[in-house]
This record gives C-alpha cells, structure tokens and sequence, in this order.
C-alpha cells in the first residue's frame, strides 16, 4: 500500500524559467519563509466540501461540492429590489430667516441650527442660519450700516462698512432730548487715563492734559483753580483738552470730546471777575470754565481777565443753573488778557 507524504511545491516564480505545472497543493511563498498559499485546480471526485477551479468554462470559476452538486463561489447580481428613498425627498433644508428672538453673543458661530436629522420622519428638515447685515444708530436717529452681504452663485462676501466721517446732522429727529441722549460726544473724542492723585473726573467736566510722576505717562485731570490770573502761556501754562463723556476715578480711563456735541455740568462756582447767569440768552454763548472744572454762563460782556473758554451753548433759557446738564459745543481755548 502506497503511503501519502505532503509536500511544499516551489513558487514558479523561483524555479527554473519561471515553469509552473499548474499543479494544487501547498505553495511557499518564497525561499525560506514559513508562509505558504493553497492552490486549487480542476477536480471532479464530488466529496462533500471540495473546492475547486473550474477551468473547463470561461472565465474559471471557484465552485465548492455541497454533497450533490457543485455550487458556484462567483458573486452574481441578485433580483433588483425596490427602490429605495430619494434623499431629495427625505430631507429639507432650510435657510432661515430673521426673527426678532434675543441675540446671543458667541465667540464662533454655528451655520447649522439643527444638529441631527430626525430619518423617521417622511420629511426631515435641515435648519441652516442665514448670515445678516449689522447696522448702527449715530445721532440718536441716524441708522448707518456697519456690514454689507454679497453673494454670487459660489461667494458669500461680508464688507465692513466704515464709521462716516462726516457726522450727519441732517435728520429730522436732531432735537434737544436725542441730542442729549448720548455716552460718548459726537465729533473729535479719545480716550485717556485719569491721573492717579486722588484726582477723579465727571461727566459734563472740563479736563487738562498733565504727566504723571511716577510712570511718566500723558495722563488728564479735571481743571480746578482759585484765580486764574497767574497764567502765562510761557511760565505758568494752563491747558484745556476738552469735556469728559463720563464719570471715572484715577487711574482709570475716561472718553474725553475734544471738539464736537456733548453734554456739559454746569456750575455756579466762578470768580468774582465775571458776573454768572442760569439763564442763557441764545444758542452761541460762550461757556467758560468755573473754579470746579464745571462750566458757567458769564453775562459780563468783555472779560478784561484770563479766562477758559469751553466752547458755547446749544441751549438758550434757564438751561446754566448749577448741577445741571445743557448741550454744549465743545471748542476750548484758553484766552489771555
């Protein structure tokens, strides 16, 4: 009786002109690996789990004996189903619209309002945010537009829009009351930190420019005087930068008009050299600076003293009583007799 011993044949790639005998069996991969490969080739004995290439058809095919027939491993296209959903009809986007829900401000913002589709529904919708325009209001009734959209068929472009240069008092909501409503001056303004002596600013009051000692730093502070005819323009200098916008303590920083519309603190605390009224007779009076930085309404019709002019009323009548808050035009100077 003959005995069966397993061999390992040579990869035709390595043997003597590449011949191949197309023979199965256990194939090592190349000289000296351990890894080898099952070939299989034609057969016909009909063993229940036999594997073999069927090459008497064209193209060859792998086919397995279930114990009756040989069944084909070759992947064949199966019945057509049904179709299934269009996604065009499954899901809706939307871009939404404005509402007038309060606005939340974020550091990045999110395209899509919806965060998941709902594929139980027949028709699920995609809430996609719209991008918008920004506007803001100068003059109290003056709408400006701060950013522009335009698109095309590919682009969404957004234009920054610049702050006018030019400030527009042409509408005709420019009354006393708007005017007044304001936090920073219409015209020339800077901001500036107020000086760290104790010294601390209100809204409606004059301001000088100074240094600071310690750090060395142009720095402002209220005007306060007893008597101002100790002023030189070269020995004893006094300077006036223009009205503050706000309240601030020292050390902290403060929105200064330098020239333009504000609200100025008027002040009954002038020198004797000048004769104060609450009553302003028109819209052009100069205001002058009073002892406490705050401004009054001289009556005395040529100052023959040193005198600090804050700019002039947009106000006339009992508008300059002390304490109170009148629109002003600020264009300071400081006047040498």
């Amino acid at each position: 009786m003959s005995k069966l011993i397993p061999s390992i044949l040579t990869n035709p790639n390595y043997t003597t002109n590449s011949l191949d005998t197309e023979k199965a069996g256990w194939y090592q991969i190349e000289p000296k690996s351990s890894n080898v490969a099952l070939r299989v080739n034609y057969s016909n004995i009909g063993l229940s789990g036999e594997v073999r290439l069927n090459n008497t058809v064209s193209p060859p095919i792998f086919q397995g004996n279930n114990g009756s027939a040989w069944v084909t491993f070759n992947a064949t296209q199966g019945v057509q189903g049904p179709a299934g959903q269009d996604f065009t009809n499954a899901v809706n986007f939307n871009n939404l619209g404005a509402n007038s829900a309060v606005e939340t401000t974020v550091a990045l913002g999110s395209v899509f309002a919806s965060t998941l589709v709902d594929i139980s529904q027949s028709l699920s919708n995609v809430n996609i945010r719209s991008l918008q325009g920004s506007s803001y209001i100068v003059n109290s009734n003056l709408t400006v537009t701060s950013t522009e959209l335009t698109q095309n068929s590919n682009v969404i472009t957004i234009n920054s829009k610049p702050l006018p240069y030019n400030w527009d008092f042409s509408g005709t909501q420019n009354t006393l009351t708007n005017l007044k409503d304001i936090t920073t001056g219409w015209g020339e303004t800077s901001k500036w930190i107020v000086k760290t002596d104790g010294s601390s600013v209100s809204r409606g009051q004059a301001v000088r420019i100074t240094r600071e000692t310690a750090t060395s730093n142009i720095v402002i502070q209220p005007i306060t005087y007893t008597t101002l005819s100790s002023i030189s323009p070269f020995t004893t200098p006094l300077n006036i930068l223009g009205i503050a916008t706000e309240d601030a303590s020292a050390g902290g920083t403060c929105s200064v008009c330098t020239k333009g519309i504000t609200t100025v603190k008027c002040t009954n605390s002038s020198t004797a050299d000048f004769t104060r009224s609450d009553s302003v007779s028109d819209v052009g009076i100069i205001g002058l600076v009073g002892k406490d930085g705050f401004i009054f309404n001289n009556t005395k019709s040529v100052p023959t003293v040193n005198y600090i002019k804050a700019g002039y009323f947009l106000e006339s009548g009992s508008v300059a009583s002390n304490g109170s808050y009148c629109l002003f035009y600020v264009e300071p100077s400081v006047q040498i007799s």
